[in-house]
């Protein structure tokens, strides 16, 4: 058990349950601000059926940080309703399988001393909360499918916090750009790959250039490894 109040660790219980029928149902779906990772838009994209270009324009908006020109997609709320998420309806989620990760850490997130993790809201906002359904924080991050998401991110946060990359994006022209299109536009940037054999530029055993073609997740770690090797010209 953490040493902090209200701080949880792997081990630790809490309950929660959410459902169609607790007052609050959705409302946490509304005017709320989401970062979306790498991974999160190849899962939504996915699941609506568009491309990537079309979702980040349709449902996204770009923040760059000034002094790291490191770009971030925030994930819009509908303004014509009421700002609530796009995908959400009086049942739920629409994308609820392939939701983002926010969402799935949803009531939880990471405390504020890095410990553990704790409730983002108090029981009065989210009635969940007043639920008598028990959860180890361990099996909740399990049901909630969290493992290939962390995994990701942690490989993602690796880029953002690379000195070279950051170097690189601030001092070379169209930098950030490239950034943003290989880290969230991956059908774009597939298109690029392809175009100007990007592949070459590596020198590693040889890609398997048709699951390049046809694999998210291929382009998705081929872009990752493409980065760093820009960044260490």
């Amino acid at each position: 058990m953490s040493e902090t109040p209200g701080v949880l660790e792997h081990g630790d219980t809490f309950y929660f349950g959410c459902h169609p029928g607790i007052d609050c149902f959705t409302q946490c779906c509304q005017d709320v601000n989401i970062l979306l990772t790498p991974y999160d838009i190849v899962q939504m994209k996915n699941r609506i059926g568009i491309s990537s270009t079309e979702f980040l324009k349709q449902f996204t908006k770009t923040l760059i940080a000034p002094e790291t020109a490191m770009p971030a997609v925030q994930f819009k709320m509908d303004e014509a309703n009421d700002k609530r998420c796009y995908f959400v309806g009086d049942q739920g989620c629409g994308v609820y399988e392939h939701r983002p990760w926010s969402c799935r850490m949803y009531p939880l997130d990471q405390s504020s001393d890095g410990a553990g993790f704790a409730p983002m809201v108090d029981s009065s906002r989210c009635l969940g909360l007043n639920d008598d359904k028990a959860w180890r924080l361990q099996d909740w991050f399990e049901a909630q499918g969290l493992k290939p998401y962390n995994d990701w991110n942690k490989r993602f946060a690796a880029l953002t916090e690379d000195p070279k990359l950051t170097t690189w994006r601030t001092e070379h022209p169209g930098a950030m750009e490239i950034f943003h299109l290989a880290c969230y536009d991956i059908d774009r940037f597939r298109e690029v790959v392809f175009k100007e054999n990007l592949y070459e530029m590596l020198g590693r055993d040889p890609i398997d250039l048709e699951r390049l073609r046809t694999d998210d997740f291929a382009m998705l770690d081929f872009a990752f490894v493409w980065l760093k090797s820009v960044a260490d010209r």
